[in-house]
């Protein structure tokens, strides 16, 4: 990340339009955190007041300059698709993202009066402030994601749910394909019930019906270890004939909620509607159901990727219970290397140590997950380690002399299946 900034904050050359034409924009070095550039702006003298349009003018340069920092962070499409969110949030607070400017030259023309300013513009507070309303997203954050729809169109008995349907005949859910195809296009990693019929896997009661309890999806996504699952139902309804006409009027509605599956928090919860008209009323339907899931999958993206950075960036404690402890000095030094070399770790806090276990407070950057990862991909040296339970909040391991390992060639990641 760090080599990114600094790529960022090369000099280079920068050409945009506003009202006067090109504006060149260049990048100081001066400090990562921070970008140095000169713009123009313009302002309309009215009735000879050139004071305000002086002021105008460098507002207007301030504002460039904010767009252009946007423009750097951001493509242009994102830009685009999220422009009045950046202008109800970001280009109507420039001062937020501004840490100092200088008029270096200006000049009138006519009616217009025009300002040469350079800006230094906090980059990290706007980087910060893209990423908190859902606009920047840093693929590497993005949690894998499992969906789980009912859907119900018109002239269907019943609702319908791809884990009541053979994987290979299945008929699409046209809200689970809408809000996939969305999501996969802005960097989640999707996974489809498909995934679960295709590993065949046995579901109970549980699992039998159109709207899964949070537990139960919960341990559904656990099967293909994904870190959200995303639930709910949506149904479509003949809201009548169009007077005059054989068109149907069709109107559909989606409720829908994101769980984290590591400890079953709710991260983003919406409802929407949709509406279609169609000679035929199941296409209306389908079209009506589309709309409603294309209005829910931009606004519960961002409510995931934000509360998810967010959950992300917060230290955890996990309760770490190490058994066959043998000798005193293998536990000491797996001990400091969970404090000292292992991603993440905050700090190691010891509870007790009795009859060969001990009880440890693990603070991490993360999750049990990510915690039991790198200790299965750590080289302890005389020893090594052996998960056989990972809880929400708990991991339990048991030290193994490297004389009683069955093969030290074996990779981590083979044995990950035995967890």
């Amino acid at each position: 990340m760090a080599h990114l900034r600094k790529q960022r904050f090369v000099m280079v050359l920068l050409f945009v339009g506003y009202v006067c034409g090109p504006v060149a924009v260049a990048w100081s070095q001066q400090a990562e955190q921070d970008g140095t550039m000169e713009v123009i702006g313009t302002g309309k003298i009215y009735r000879d007041n050139v004071a305000k349009a002086r002021d105008e003018a460098i507002e207007r340069g301030l504002w460039n300059a904010v767009e252009q920092g946007v423009g750097h962070l951001i493509p242009s499409a994102s830009v685009v698709g999220h422009f009045q969110l950046l202008n109800d949030r970001v280009y109507s607070r420039t001062e937020e993202f501004i840490h100092d400017y200088k008029v270096l030259t200006e000049s009138k023309a006519g009616q217009y009066y025009r300002v040469v300013v350079r800006v230094t513009l906090l980059m990290s507070a706007l980087q910060d402030k893209l990423q908190n309303i859902g606009i920047l997203i840093a693929h590497k954050e993005m949690p894998s994601v499992l969906i789980l729809l009912s859907e119900q169109n018109v002239g269907e008995v019943s609702p319908r749910y791809s884990l009541g349907q053979d994987a290979f005949t299945k008929l699409p859910l046209a809200t689970e394909d809408t809000l996939s195809t969305y999501m996969r296009d802005k960097g989640f990693v999707i996974l489809g019930p498909g995934t679960l019929l295709t590993q065949e896997n046995v579901f109970g009661p549980d699992y039998e019906g159109y709207e899964l309890s949070d537990e139960a999806a919960i341990k559904l996504a656990e099967q293909v270890d994904v870190e959200v699952v995303i639930i709910g139902k949506a149904f479509a309804l003949f809201s009548g004939n169009i007077l005059g006409t054989d068109m149907k009027s069709i109107e559909a509605t989606l409720s829908i909620r994101a769980i984290r599956t590591d400890n079953g928090t709710v991260i983003g919860s919406c409802e929407a509607t949709g509406a279609a008209v169609h000679a035929n009323a199941m296409v209306a339907g389908t079209e009506a159901l589309t709309l409603a899931a294309s209005a829910v999958a931009e606004e519960l993206s961002r409510q995931i990727a934000v509360n998810w950075g967010r959950e992300a960036s917060q230290p955890v404690l996990v309760e770490l219970v190490v058994s066959g402890i043998k000798e005193y000095a293998d536990f000491v030094r797996f001990r400091t290397i969970l404090r000292n070399e292992i991603s993440g770790v905050k700090n190691v806090y010891l509870r007790g140590i009795k009859a060969g276990e001990a009880q440890m407070d693990v603070d991490i950057q993360g999750n049990t997950r990510t915690l039991a990862d790198e200790l299965m991909l750590k080289n302890f040296e005389g020893f090594g380690v052996n998960i056989f339970e990972i809880g929400q909040s708990e991991i339990k391991l048991e030290l193994i002399p490297k004389q009683n390992l069955p093969d030290e060639s074996r990779r981590p990641d083979e044995t990950r299946s035995e967890w």
